[in-house]
This record gives C-alpha cells, sequence and structure tokens, in this order.
C-alpha cells in the first residue's frame, strides 16, 4: 500500500484549508458577535454626538453605555476558554481526533494549524472591539471610571486581548486532555475566570509600584494628583513603618459648624505614635508598563498552556 501523501498546505486539499472548515463557524460566530458590539458602539457614538451632555436622556445614555461596554468583560473568558476548548475538543469527543492524525500531516503541523485558525482572529477581534470602546469613550462629558480603576482598564486598549490570551492558555490545554467537551469547556471556564479575576481585576496593581504621598496625621483630605487609582492608604508610626489605625473618637468634620476644634482627634493620633499619613497610588503613567508587564505574563501562560496541550496531542492522544 503506497504511503499516505502529505498535505500540501494549499486549498483545497491543505492543512490550512482543513483546519479551516473545522473551525470556520466558531471564529466566524465570534468575529460576526463582536462585529455586532463594534456596531452598536458606533451608533451609539453618532446618537450621542447629536446630544450634548447633561441634555434630556444624557443619563439614559450612559447608563446604556456602561452596560455595552461591560461586554468586554466577558468576552475574553468565554472566546478564550470556550473556543480554546473545541481546537483538540471537538475532535477527541467525536472520536475522530486518530483519523484527522492518519491523513498525512504530523501531529505537530495539525495542532498548531489548528491553534493558529483560531487563536489569532479571535485574539484581534478582541483587541480591535477594545480600540473601538476606547475611541466612543473620549467623547466629550461619556466619563469612564478611570484608566487604572475597575473595570476601564480592563475593557479598554490592549488589555481585553492580553485577558483573552490567558484564557485560550486554559482553553486549549484542557480540550486536550478532557474526553468530554462540555466538561472541557466548564473547567476551562472556571479556571480561565479565576487566573483573569485574579490577576486580571485583582494582584494587576502590584504589577508594578504604586507611588506615595505623605502627609500630616491630621489632614483631612486625600492628597494624589488628579486622575490616580488609590491602592491603598494608612498610618505610619515614627519608624516608618504602617501602623493600625488607633481607636481614635470620630474624625472631626471641618464643614460641620458645631465643631470646635479637632484637639481630642489630634492628641489621640499623637499618643498612639502616628506621625503621618500616607497614600499609595497608580497614576496614569503607570498604565504603558502595568500592561507591559501583563502581557508579558499574559505571554508565558498562553505559551505553556499550548505547549501542554500540544505534548498531550503528541504524546498522550
Amino acid at each position: 500500500m503506497a504511503p499516505a501523501r502529505e498535505l500540501s498546505g494549499r486549498a483545497p486539499g491543505g492543512m490550512w484549508w482543513v483546519a479551516w472548515r473545522q473551525h470556520r463557524t466558531l471564529v466566524l460566530a465570534g468575529l460576526g458577535l463582536m462585529a455586532l458590539v463594534a456596531v452598536a458602539m458606533v451608533v451609539f457614538r453618532l446618537i450621542y454626538d447629536a446630544h450634548p451632555p447633561g441634555g434630556p436622556g444624557f443619563h439614559a445614555d450612559d447608563a446604556f453605555w456602561r452596560v455595552l461596554r461591560l461586554s468586554l468583560l466577558v468576552l475574553p473568558v468565554g472566546l478564550g476558554a470556550l473556543g480554546g476548548a473545541t481546537v483538540v475538543g471537538s475532535e477527541r469527543e467525536r472520536g475522530t481526533i486518530l483519523f484527522a492524525f492518519s491523513q498525512g500531516v504530523s501531529r505537530s503541523r495539525w495542532y498548531w494549524t489548528c491553534c493558529a485558525v483560531v487563536v489569532p482572529p479571535l485574539t484581534l477581534g478582541v483587541l480591535g472591539l477594545a480600540l473601538v470602546d476606547q475611541w466612543v469613550a473620549t467623547a466629550p462629558g461619556l466619563e469612564p471610571w478611570g484608566p487604572m480603576a475597575i473595570p476601564d482598564f480592563q475593557i479598554t486598549g490592549t488589555v481585553p486581548a492580553i485577558l483573552t490570551l490567558i484564557a485560550f492558555g486554559v482553553g486549549v490545554p484542557a480540550g486536550a486532555l478532557v474526553r468530554s467537551l462540555a466538561a472541557a469547556m466548564s473547567l476551562a471556564v472556571i479556571v480561565a475566570g479565576i487566573i483573569t479575576i485574579t490577576l486580571g481585576f485583582g494582584a494587576y496593581v502590584d504589577l508594578v509600584p504604586a507611588e506615595r504621598t505623605l502627609a500630616p496625621p491630621t489632614e483631612n483630605s486625600q492628597v494624589t494628583p488628579r486622575g490616580s487609582y488609590l491602592v491603598g492608604l494608612g498610618y505610619l508610626d515614627a519608624a516608618g513603618q504602617s501602623a493600625a489605625a488607633p481607636a481614635c473618637p470620630s474624625r472631626p468634620d471641618p464643614l460641620d459648624p458645631a465643631v470646635d476644634t479637632p484637639a481630642p482627634w489630634n492628641q489621640c493620633l499623637a499618643q498612639a505614635g502616628i506621625v503621618a499619613s500616607y497614600w499609595d497610588y497608580l497614576t496614569t503613567q503607570s498604565r504603558l508598563r502595568l500592561t507591559v508587564t501583563l502581557a508579558a505574563i499574559a505571554a508565558v501562560i498562553a505559551a505553556a498552556g499550548l505547549s501542554l496541550g500540544w505534548w498531550m496531542v503528541s504524546r498522550r492522544l
């Protein structure tokens, strides 16, 4: 019997065409969904520009916009985890994966071609949608939450695409590891959700050093630059160490005419050894460095996950 002829890589018989036919429904559905959201964002911007800020219907428009852009909180995990699980999981669940390996292509070529058909288009689609969101958010009077705050940081610029890569790094190996596609998708969504929430919504503020502002402990107002994102505050003792807030009487309100003097408050702080108040914050200039750091971590997770999936396909299936 003649050996199997290796696929040439050219349509209609090439590996790229085979992988595209296998995953085109997923890719086109994902890109179509993102295109619909992008069109809704553009239409909203055009309608919004026709209404001056503060005019009739402004608050309803602003509420609709906030709900619309929250789709970027769901799409990275949804597309990365669910789409990634189908790269290997759909063939494995149907029991046709060994047939795919017998078509004259190596397992490595089959795997990496399928990854290339699914991962880059959906990741770039998320990036494009996030850039549209960023453009719409520049409309005068359409106030965002803040460039470093949750969820503005997670849904603008390149960050959604970075979180999508993390989800793909979980979804693809899950599809290779678990025989049931539904179970693989469920596992991928749970694990990817935990990682993206922990890293992208929680620990992200710790990826770059925060700046600190000091003030006298009796200072009654927050002293941080405009547009900064507060990540911590407290008191310092004489040694410069963080100190627990003392059990002092309520801080006096300088706008309350019934308050004659803040002396009891100040005396209590002095007796507790408090010498200064501090505020830790991230400035808008920190966003680029923070994004690059997060992208590097995402690249490591995605590379490790895709490599694990390749090892499973090459050695275990």
